[in-house]
């Protein structure tokens, strides 16, 4: 006899955690209180662009996003990023600068000064950091280690662009702990990453060709096969009100229509955001009120997307990359821009070029909730002084995120010690998302494998 689970939230976790536990052999229903499924994910079109409304890109790295992608027969509707999207930018001095792409480059790249360079070489000369019990800010980590300028002109854009975050307020071991452990068991960076060449270690992971995709149809397709594949299972504009615990079963309440409904499980995957955690009922079993709130206060960047269509005699600038970062200290609006039209055929009309610029997060994010016309105006001059534009944007869009992505802010390890607490004193109930398993597709994808054996071996 199969096992009975609720999940609740039909984001990418959500999905991708049903397929898996149908997969398994599992009864799954999947309630999701919008009109849609897949979360920040979705693909429209409009005026002749095709537009994401979230991620314009997958990045398959990890063998589980692979046989995903073999599973749902999508590999005939993979579309690679052109070969000039390897190249990616950062802005200093007012200008676009490439990254360096090779050992050669980095010794002369113009995104750092000779002694920034020279700084960076020293790294195995500087002491590890000894008091384990600190979670210490990532700018404080790449500072101490790297140097200022390292992380005003490499790291700040990056978690910009990843996290649209703030890296004086991320934690260094929430966010990247592979370098963190790289300190830890070599007592450098560098000599962690040649410590882990010379061990050999080679990870199923290394076995999938690196490659940046996304589909004919834009990233909706990925969330399309997903829901495909749950049919019925997947209840649309289906609102969880309430979880009763009843004996060994949970019983899930929903809104269905203008009545009120519920059905019983043998387990119950949460996969909301963390703010929507505080607006559940729940009856014969309830977390700590304390710990709910706290979790409802888990900090998320505000993020409005600016998409902007010119005419390709319009922009000076060669567009051959994937895009570019914008560091803090360059004082512009737009924390970057993806050269979309440039990575994937097919998505703007001829002759036209679409950009997509980001506004807002951890660092500015007074300005994500300024008006359309004051958010297209702002991208516009952005992008026009960086990229040699002249004249108004032909085609405008804008899609607004009040909470656009978790931030691994210093002390986010209480938070998942609360998940962890909740899981053991709730047999039954389980989490899953963006706040807990990385804030990427790609890690939220690989993440569904083992949180489905995690309610495997509770309902074995």
């Amino acid at each position: 006899m199969s096992n009975r689970i609720a999940i609740c939230g039909a984001g990418i976790a959500g999905l991708t955690l049903a397929y898996q536990l149908r997969k398994a052999g599992h009864e799954v229903t999947l309630f999701e209180a919008r009109d849609r499924p897949g979360g920040v994910i979705d693909t429209f079109e409009r005026d002749g662009y095709q537009l994401e409304s979230g991620p314009n890109t997958l990045l398959v790295r990890h063998r589980e996003v692979q046989e995903l992608i073999d599973e749902l027969g999508l590999a005939d509707q993979v579309v690679q990023a052109s070969e000039a999207a390897s190249t990616r930018y950062v802005v200093r001095d007012g200008k676009p600068r490439a990254l360096p792409s090779s050992p050669k480059e980095a010794l002369t790249t113009p995104l750092l000064s000779p002694a920034a360079r020279l700084r960076v070489l020293l790294e195995p000369l500087i002491g590890r950091f000894h008091d384990d019990e600190i979670d210490e800010t990532l700018a404080g980590f790449v500072e101490r280690r790297l140097g200022p300028e390292v992380l005003a002109y490499l790291v700040d854009p990056f978690v910009g662009g990843i996290f649209a975050g703030n890296p004086a307020n991320l934690s260094a071991r929430h966010t990247f702990p592979t370098l963190v452990e790289f300190e830890e068991s070599a007592g450098s960076i560098a000599l962690g990453a040649i410590k882990l060449m010379l061990q050999g270690r080679k990870k199923e992971d290394e076995k999938v060709e690196r490659r940046l995709i996304s589909f004919q149809k834009g990233m909706g397709t990925l969330v399309d096969a997903l829901a495909a594949e749950l049919g019925d299972h997947l209840r649309l504009s289906t609102p969880v009100r309430k979880l009763r615990r009843d004996d060994d079963e949970w019983r899930v309440i929903f809104d269905y229509g203008k009545t009120r409904r519920g059905q019983s499980f043998d387990a119950v995957v949460l996969a909301t955001p963390a703010h929507i955690l505080p607006t559940l009922e729940w009856e014969n079993a309830a977390p700590p009120a304390p710990i709910i709130e706290e979790l409802a206060h888990l900090p998320y960047a505000p993020c409005s997307v600016v998409s902007l269509g010119f005419s390709r005699d319009q922009v000076a600038h060669p567009l051959d990359g994937f895009g570019m970062l914008i560091p803090k200290v360059e004082n512009f609006h737009i924390l970057g821009s993806l050269f979309v039209s440039s990575m994937f055929d097919g998505r703007a009309p001829k002759d036209q070029v679409l950009l997509t610029a980001f506004v807002g997060g951890a660092r500015q994010p007074q300005l994500a909730t300024e008006d359309e016309q004051t958010l297209i105006e702002m991208a516009s001059l952005d992008l026009g002084r960086l990229l040699d534009i002249t004249g108004q944007p032909t085609f405008s869009h804008v899609t607004r995120w009040r909470r656009a992505i978790p931030q691994y802010e210093v002390g986010h390890g209480i938070y998942l010690d609360h998940l962890e607490r909740l899981e053991r004193e709730l047999p039954g109930i389980f989490f899953a998302g963006n706040y807990r398993d990385g804030v990427g597709v790609p890690d939220i994808i690989r993440q569904s494998t083992p949180n489905r054996r995690r309610i495997d071996n509770f309902l074995s």
